[in-house]
């Protein structure tokens, strides 16, 4: 060995034996509403890269010495959902024409495809099966991959579906509705990609819409439509027959510009983030609201949003934001009354 690099050899046995015996800190929890007053998310995590994964004070310190590895940052993230039972967190990234696996639990960040894939990847889904739905507004379809993470079929096509941007599956009536933003409409398809129905049209009435977003199913397999330059939510049944609607075009709070996406907890509260108001809204399933969170004068902040778009809760109550200009998805923890139980606030 030579002698230059027997004294960095030593060196870093030396940092090694000094930072293992470091105590770690312990951030502080972050909880909104803030204490006293009785919370209902507790903020947990930003990634913007493999560099926010946990590293042990031995990683840290070569990385000091030794620099960092290559960091694969975002673009623009779109879409995301979770794999809950392995740690797989999916996210779609319009402007890298890609889809990014994180596994959280292996601490690593993979393509969904080695090959390049996807015209414009956008809104994403899972199914109870395990099959990951990928919305590609560039190639007019909505694709699918199964649980292992090859390519398993396509739904949709030129004929029938013009800008697809969310996805969502009813696994009780084996159904796709897609929200197609340049036509104005819903458009549903069997599980096997078979087209059954469509409603929709361009206008401001009751039914029809203006750039429809994000698609939500809640437990009676009622429809939820992020009406995005409407500002406002429709919901349907099944069928697509219209039921009612709620919101209203405001630059208060409580009041929408830019619904996006959407998603249901555990309690049947709805998640809604704006991408003109960059925040997050969550109603109760009537369109009272419950709790508003970020906000233009909190976007740059870590537990603010700029221009969030797809959302996903899993099935602990956790919830996923893709920030697009903020280049990162964010975590959340819904503190629901069964969550609290388990994990009190001390």
């Amino acid at each position: 060995m030579k002698r230059n690099q027997l004294h960095l050899f030593l060196l870093l046995v030396v940092l090694f034996l000094a930072t293992a015996c470091a105590k770690e800190q312990v951030r502080p929890r972050v909880f909104w509403p803030p204490l006293p007053e009785r919370p209902r998310l507790e903020w947990l995590q930003n990634y913007y890269s493999q560099d926010d994964f946990p590293k042990t004070s031995t990683q840290a310190t070569l990385e000091g010495f030794l620099g960092k590895p290559t960091l694969l940052y975002f673009a623009r993230p779109f879409g995301v959902a979770t794999r809950d039972d392995q740690g797989l967190v999916y996210v779609s990234d319009i402007d890298l024409k890609e889809v990014r696996v994180y596994d959280l639990r292996n601490y690593k960040i993979r393509l969904l495809n080695s090959v390049s894939q996807f015209g414009r990847p956008m809104g994403m889904t899972i199914d109870g099966r395990g099959n990951l739905y990928v919305c590609d507004g560039g190639e007019h379809t909505v694709k699918v991959f199964g649980p292992d993470n090859q390519p398993l079929s396509m739904i949709g096509s030129k004929d029938s579906l013009q800008n697809p941007v969310f996805v969502a599956v009813n696994d009780r009536l084996d159904r796709v509705y897609v929200s197609d933003g340049k036509a104005a409409k819903i458009v549903v398809f069997a599980r096997n990609g078979e087209k059954l129905f469509e409603w929709g049209a361009y206008g401001g009435e009751p039914g029809q819409f203006r750039a429809p977003q994000g698609v939500a199913i809640d437990r009676d397999n009622r429809v939820f439509v992020a009406d995005q330059l409407n500002a406002r939510v429709q919901v349907f049944d099944a069928d697509g027959k219209f039921l009612y609607m709620f919101g209203e075009r405001a630059d208060v709070i409580g009041g929408f510009e830019g619904p996006k996406g959407l998603a249901f907890d555990s309690e049947g509260n709805l998640h809604i983030t704006d991408v003109r108001k960059s925040a997050l809204m969550s109603y109760s399933p009537d369109g009272k609201l419950l709790l508003f969170t970020g906000g233009p004068g909190a976007a740059s902040s870590p537990v603010g949003f700029s221009t969030p778009g797809g959302i996903w809760i899993d099935k602990n109550d956790k919830i996923y934001i893709a920030d697009g200009f903020n280049r990162r998805f964010s975590v959340w923890q819904y503190l629901s009354d069964a969550y609290l139980a388990e994990h009190p606030i001390k």
